[in-house]
């Protein structure tokens, strides 16, 4: 732990050199170091930094700690001509001062090539985690689990403003054995391998916006439960945003047709989405919000899988300077699907406000207050309410 905190330390001191030394990225928002062939991106973020009042998120009796997130991360890139070769390694430092049962060390690593050839741009990567976040909100236990994605395709470009791309990807995630939420083993229900093939088609439609339509096959296949095997393909009209435009991110929505290989399993035909748009108005109001539509997986045995719908979104307004004042919220649906159980949904919400503070280009200061609250038709033992105050600090690539 203490080598990889002194590395990350030292990529972070040598970006802050001066710039004649050194070189700089062009963009400020990715602040860069170049040792000849090599460009270095650092970033460092400060989390959760203050008093989680329901660590466990409990109906009853809920525990306090303080606690706090370190997430240092680094990209080593090189273009020797064509190609483009990138490396990431991150480490997450997950700190409770009285539940240390809550503590963990979760790495991530990653690597892409991309070969440029005009017209064909192949590119290749692999991912690789090792963590003990919580997988989604439904979970709430931190179950250590390992996901892992391998990706390759190509980019065609078929005139000047339009393009093909051809993906082909095959993920796992496993758990550790003898992890268990609530009396169930996450690894017999939710060990699983995903394969994928997409194919989009891209239309530059003004230099800050393109057009999309994307259709996929997806298969995914449980190592201990293979009645929860599935089969399932989407197509999805997207539009992708320039990070320079008032509008940024991108957003999908499409249709989804689910079927399970066993004819116990539930199916399920109808509308997806999912997106992450910021909207800038007025020079001073900046809206960011996160919105979700899909089937997910669950680790119940008896409701294998839930439809999720969800949002959140951010409203900053800039009073006085850098400092800004910040008001957010989300809602979240979780409507069970069984094989012959009773289903049932789960809602979550939250609401609060906070101050945020922007020093330069390179660093962000927030500090929040959210209520988070939960409520089940399933069992009221899973419902619970959180009060956070959580304070957070981040320097580096703010927009990666």
């Amino acid at each position: 732990m203490s080598s990889r905190l002194l590395a990350c330390s030292l990529a972070v001191a040598a970006a802050w050199a001066p710039t004649e030394a050194h070189g700089q990225s062009p963009d400020p928002e990715r602040p860069s170091v170049r040792l000849g062939p090599v460009e270095l991106s650092p970033r460092l973020a400060f989390t959760n930094v203050g008093i989680d009042f329901n660590v466990f998120n409990e109906s009853a009796n809920p525990k306090r700690d303080f606690t706090f997130v370190a997430r240092p991360d680094l990209e080593i890139s090189i273009n020797p001509g064509r190609l483009r070769l990138a490396f990431t390694s991150g480490t997450e430092f997950v700190y409770f001062r009285e539940y240390t049962s809550e503590r963990s060390v979760n790495r991530s690593f990653g690597g892409r090539a991309d070969l440029d050839l005009t017209f064909l741009k192949p590119f290749a990567s692999i991912s690789s985690g090792h963590t003990s976040s919580r997988a989604n909100s439904e979970i709430d236990a931190r179950a250590r689990h390992h996901p892992r994605l391998y990706t390759a395709g190509t980019k065609l470009k078929v005139a000047s403003r339009t393009e093909m791309v051809f993906t082909a990807r095959e993920g796992r995630d496993s758990y550790d054995e003898g992890v268990e939420f609530r009396g169930v083993e996450l690894a017999r229900t939710l060990d699983q391998r995903t394969r994928g093939y997409d194919a989009a088609f891209n239309v530059a439609l003004t230099p800050f916006t393109t057009a999309g339509l994307v259709v996929t096959k997806e298969e995914q296949r449980f190592d201990r439960s293979p009645l929860r095997d599935s089969d399932s393909w989407r197509i999805a009209p997207t539009l992708t945003f320039s990070p320079l435009g008032l509008i940024t991110g991108s957003a999908s929505v499409g249709y989804r047709r689910f079927r399970g290989l066993d004819a116990s399993l539930p199916s399920y035909s109808g509308l997806v989405s999912n997106g992450t748009i910021g909207i800038l108005f007025v020079s001073r109001y900046k809206l960011d919000t996160v919105f979700t539509r899909d089937v997910r997986y669950s680790y119940e045995e008896a409701l294998p899988y839930y439809l999720v719908t969800g949002i959140r979104a951010t409203l900053a307004a800039q009073a006085v300077g850098m400092l800004e004042l910040r008001v957010l919220g989300s809602r979240e649906s979780m409507a069970y699907r069984g094989t012959g159980a009773v289903p049932g949904r789960d809602r979550l919400k939250s609401y609060g406000a906070g101050v945020g503070y922007r020093v330069g280009d390179r660093a962000r200061i927030v500090v929040d207050f959210e209520v988070f609250s939960r409520t089940s038709t399933l069992d009221p033992s899973r419902e619970y309410r959180n009060p956070r105050i959580a304070a957070g600090l981040a320097w580096g690539a703010l927009n990666r």
